[in-house]
């Protein structure tokens, strides 16, 4: 137990774990300055250059279906909106779901879309979500059990030899998102209509159907 045994026996085993790659760059956070000691090079990543991100509009006689969950201090909402293949809003809403996951919240938006826009009679229909795991649950199948249900639910309603899900960055969401906080700040479902839409949202819709893009990664 002598110091200069244990110090070698600590430099030892670090260098050994260096070679076998077992470190990565998040175990030397706190620690660079003595990174260098054991001949670990610690550079920082560089970010992903920003990209652009655009909506689009669905194919002539379909719709999409654009919706967005979220969790804030343990309670969930979501929201969505149903736009033409010119970009017009034909309706849109927002639901607050209690206590529940971020994924739950995420499909019961999808599906609330989904039995929205069924109510409405509309039909070819592309669903579109910034989260990727709601989508390969629906589509691959899999997750927790306390989503089977709605997910059994969704794919009922949903043709997927006929209707589409497709995957949007966050930046691309940004209508579903304001709704999806909407029904966190007022705890109740509502519909709107393209009429009583209401300003800053219509100015998001405009920035969409104008093929504006938002920037993702500044």
């Amino acid at each position: 137990m002598e110091p200069r045994r244990i110090i070698w026996r600590v430099y030892h085993t670090i260098s050994l774990l260096h070679t076998g790659r077992l470190f990565r760059h998040i175990h030397w956070r706190g620690d660079m300055d003595i990174a260098p000691l054991f001949g670990v090079i610690i550079t920082t990543p560089s970010p992903p250059p920003p990209t652009l991100v655009f909506w689009r509009t669905p194919p002539v006689g379909s719709y999409k279906i654009n919706t967005d969950g979220c969790v804030k201090d343990g309670v969930a909402s979501g929201g969505g909106i149903i736009r033409d293949s010119s970009g017009q809003c034909i309706w849109a809403f927002f639901s607050f779901y209690g206590d529940c996951t971020i994924l739950e919240a995420e499909l019961r938006a999808i599906l609330d879309g989904i039995i929205l826009a069924q109510r409405l009679g509309l039909s070819v229909l592309w669903v579109e979500s910034d989260s990727t795991l709601a989508i390969h649950c629906i589509t691959k199948g899999g997750g927790p059990w306390h989503i089977q249900a709605t997910l059994r639910h969704i794919r009922h309603l949903l043709a997927l030899d006929r209707d589409t899900i497709t995957h949007i960055f966050r930046e691309g969401n940004q209508v579903a998102d304001l709704l999806a906080s909407e029904g966190w700040d007022r705890r109740y479902y509502y519909e709107y209509s393209s009429q009583d839409l209401p300003r800053r949202h219509r100015s998001l819709v405009q920035i969409d159907r104008f093929g504006l893009p938002t920037v993702r990664g500044l």
